[in-house]
């Protein structure tokens, strides 16, 4: 694949499956298995229990023996219903981590056919659950900038052939600091194969709340199109779980919630060569954002997985030759699943993975 492939061989070679991996459940363990490798996540849960017992007193006791009947109350007990809450009470947050690196190009078509496919699993797989969703910049910039350089607007009064709809100039009373934050909610994705407008989201946020009634919200903030740096993006999920862009005043102010299971999605097609951060440190930080509890958390990856059957020309895979960085974040996490990044559509990949998210669900209990 494209730099994570490092011998000869990928350049010629490419992804030769796009079968989803698979689930098996056994007693309290879920195997989730990915061609080339194998994971498993296990979760035990246990719902407390309690009994109670009234006696009265010595004389209740000799009174109620001696006339036959009891003095005790005989109503009903009140339910008093299931002493554990509800798992993750019903709140998810989804963090999408994706790409914009050139090299993305021939995964913007699978990306945008995916769309509806994640959309109809959040409505099907996730009904009333209250979600936050967003995505996130991998950049320290904003990427329309390269749309503004005199190659595009300056000499051609566009971005180019797959940025047609970009408005030239558009950026001066539409881009703000939050826009070239890395962690940070995207609302204006510019540039090839971007949405290319300004996303105006239910709730005034820079994502994704409960009430957003437009079912093109998603793909507007999603479809990051190619004009972003070399993303590090293990670096980038620590940023955007982090207090100062969660905190007040800060750029994804009120996402991270405390009760909700967080949910995130590298998406990429090149090794992560850029995050500075090791797998265990990235590990720490995210789990520090969620109070300390490693049931909070589920990790997802749509990466290249190993070569199998014939390759498809313009494929990526993975050559097995080095660690793929974010398959090792999210191995450091007991709930973990990965999908293709060749793939025709990624809705196997966000349908087999709703599943795990359910499970951690079930496991977490906010206190």
């Amino acid at each position: 694949m494209r730099r994570l492939a490092l011998s000869v061989a990928a350049a010629t070679l490419a992804c030769g499956t796009n079968t989803s991996p698979g689930f098996s459940t056994g007693p309290g363990v879920t195997s989730v298995t990915t061609p080339g490798t194998s994971t498993s996540t296990s979760s035990t849960s246990s719902a407390g229990s309690s009994s109670t017992s009234t006696s009265g007193g010595a004389e209740d006791s000799a009174a109620a023996s001696t006339a036959g009947v009891s003095t005790f109350d005989m109503d009903p007990a009140p339910d008093l219903g299931d002493p554990q809450p509800e798992g993750c009470k019903g709140k998810i947050d989804f963090v999408f981590v994706i790409s914009a690196l050139f090299t993305m190009d021939e995964e913007q078509d699978q990306l945008v056919a995916s769309f509806p496919g994640f959309l109809d699993v959040l409505e099907t797989k996730f009904a009333g659950f209250d979600r936050h969703i967003i995505s996130v910049n991998t950049d320290e910039k904003w990427r329309g900038l390269n749309c503004e350089s005199a190659e595009y607007c300056g000499n051609k009064g566009s971005c180019g052939p797959n940025a047609m709809d970009y408005v030239c100039g558009s950026h001066a009373d539409t881009v703000f600091k939050c826009d070239r934050t890395r962690g940070a909610g995207l609302l204006y994705n510019a540039g090839p194969y971007a949405t290319n407008h300004v996303c105006e989201l239910y709730g005034g946020n820079r994502y994704i709340v409960e009430g957003e009634t437009d079912p093109d919200a998603f793909a507007c903030i999603a479809q990051v199109g190619t004009f972003g740096d070399d993303p590090p993006l293990a670096d980038t999920l620590v940023a955007a779980v982090s207090d100062e862009l969660n905190g007040p005043g800060g750029c994804n102010e009120g996402f991270l919630r405390d009760d909700a299971l967080l949910v995130f999605v590298f998406i990429m097609d090149n090794e992560d060569y850029e995050s500075v951060l090791s797998a265990k440190k990235v590990h720490e930080a995210v789990v520090a954002a969620k109070g300390g509890d490693e049931h909070a958390i589920v990790g997802l990856a749509i990466i290249g997985q190993p070569l199998e059957g014939e390759p498809v020309p313009g494929c990526v895979y993975d050559d097995g030759l080095w660690p793929i960085h974010v398959r090792e974040v999210i191995k450091t996490f007991e709930y973990h699943h990965e999908g293709n990044i060749c793939a025709d559509s990624y809705d196997g990949f966000f349908s087999e993975a709703a599943d795990l998210v359910h499970e951690a669900c079930d496991a977490f209990i906010p206190q």
